[in-house]
């Protein structure tokens, strides 16, 4: 494990016991709201705050853009994206079902990727080209090939433009033999489950590359597959995404492709 997984496990560990800490099952009685609604809360900063202090105390010349806050613009090819508290509106309203996600790019290329889940005290974490791991247990992709076998997740995103591009692809899916679907709205926890092996494929809209790179190493390790709606492979740019387990993605892309 190189210094850049080592620290960001560290972090994603000491974030889990903060967010954990800071749940409580009756909500946030105070937040504030975004663009289209997204929901931000105290502990969103207070989570940032820990991650990028202790980021940049390690990697004092690297990048960090994070979802709730400034670019920190160092001259490096090397840069951390962070998102704190993935899943704020279920932490919000008291659901269990939140993450953080940490992972860093090189030249476009994703390194490392972490991702925490508080309530179980799971960490996921992968390096390029070194697998992927779930608490010190190597993980692998299913072999699930058929879609009415299949656990699709799935996550539309806050934007008006995302959600109908969502309502399109969701028109498709109701139609196919599928055996089931669910929306978790985190992609932490969605995309740990394509890469551990509980869900077959997770497809999402309108997102940011602090919500996924770190699931996408996660699952590339773990032997999957990662595209954007088209079928062509994900990049920084893309703000649509397919993760699977490879056997069944293109009938996915089935779905999905030809949608604007």
């Amino acid at each position: 494990m190189n210094k850049e997984l080592l620290v960001a496990t560290k972090i994603v560990k000491e974030t889990n016991q903060l967010l954990h800490k800071h749940w409580q099952r009756s909500g946030v009685r105070k937040m504030k709201f975004k663009k289209d609604d997204e929901i931000v809360t105290s502990i969103d900063l207070l989570a940032n705050r820990h991650i990028t202090t202790t980021l940049l105390k390690n990697f004092p010349t690297y990048d960090i853009v994070s979802e709730e806050a400034k670019k920190i613009d160092n001259p490096s090819t090397k840069t951390w994206h962070v998102d704190p508290l993935d899943g704020t509106t279920n932490f919000a309203y008291g659901f269990p079902e939140f993450a953080t996600c940490l992972g860093l790019e090189d030249k476009n290329e994703i390194a490392v990727g972490v991702i925490g889940l508080p309530m179980t005290n799971e960490i996921y974490y992968a390096e390029k080209n070194k697998g992927a791991w779930c608490d010190g247990q190597k993980i692998k992709v299913s072999k699930i090939n058929q879609l009415k076998n299949s656990m699709f997740l799935i996550c539309r995103g806050h934007s008006p433009a995302g959600r109908r591009r969502f309502h399109k692809f969701l028109n498709k899916l109701i139609t196919k033999d599928v055996g089931h679907f669910r929306q978790f709205s985190c992609a932490g926890i969605e995309l740990s489950a394509v890469a551990s092996g509980h869900a077959e494929a997770c497809v999402m809209a309108n997102i940011h590359p602090w919500d996924v790179i770190a699931g996408i190493r996660l699952i590339l390790e773990a032997g999957g597959k990662v595209t954007n709606w088209q079928g062509e492979p994900w990049q920084m740019t893309d703000d649509t995404m397919i993760a699977s387990n490879g056997l069944i993605h293109n009938e996915v892309v089935k779905m999905t492709k030809g949608i604007k």
